[in-house]
């Protein structure tokens, strides 16, 4: 695979990283029958892991940094990407490895009761937390990536370093004139 193709690559699993984070603190991560309450107390992925979101959106955006990064900057945007990833997995490996982990708030909140156990029927939980933590080691596997490999990228080009050279600035008046005498101003350039 070519050096551009390769950053083409992280760049989108980064986008999709960060996108399932997002998209699975939206859905819907647990269920739970409770006895004296009327509807089934649904957890959604914000009250269970609230730091999803907030991690997912900030991995979208290392994702798009990577495309103009340079040699040093692609280096801290690896670390921050794992860090970022074991973040994610922190946030939704509770509620994969107990479906119970997510609902005990809103049980809670819900009857009233800390002492709720006797009350829950039953609990179901989606694969939402799964994705969460699935995307969460995709960006782990992508700061590592970026780390070990990154060094043969490319930079983003000259327009976006600061040491690039100024531009000419002409008059915009002289530029309008010679565009009346049918002369490019931007042929000497």
């Amino acid at each position: 695979m070519t050096p551009a193709r390769e950053r083409l690559t992280v760049v989108l699993g980064g986008l999709v990283a960060g996108a399932g984070a997002v998209l699975a603190s939206t859905q819907t991560f647990a269920t739970a029958t409770v006895t004296g309450v009327r509807d089934p107390v649904v957890v959604a992925g914000q009250a269970a892991a609230p730091a999803l979101a907030p991690l997912g959106i900030v991995a979208l955006a290392l994702g798009i940094a990577l495309t103009i990064a340079g040699r040093v900057a692609r280096v801290v945007l690896g670390v921050m990407l794992v860090l970022l990833g074991a973040g994610i997995v922190a946030a939704g490996a509770p509620n994969v490895v107990d479906p119970a982990a997510g609902t005990r708030g809103a049980i809670v909140a819900a009857t009233g009761v800390t002492d709720f156990a006797s009350f829950v029927v039953a609990r179901s939980s989606t694969g939402w937390p799964l994705l969460a933590v699935a995307a969460g080691v995709l960006a782990v596997l992508l700061g590592l990536v970026v780390l070990i490999r990154g060094h043969r990228w490319s930079t983003g080009g000259r327009r976006f370093r600061s040491d690039a050279p100024a531009t000419r600035s002409t008059d915009p008046i002289s530029e309008w004139d010679a565009l009346s005498r049918d002369v490019d101003p931007t042929d000497d350039r």
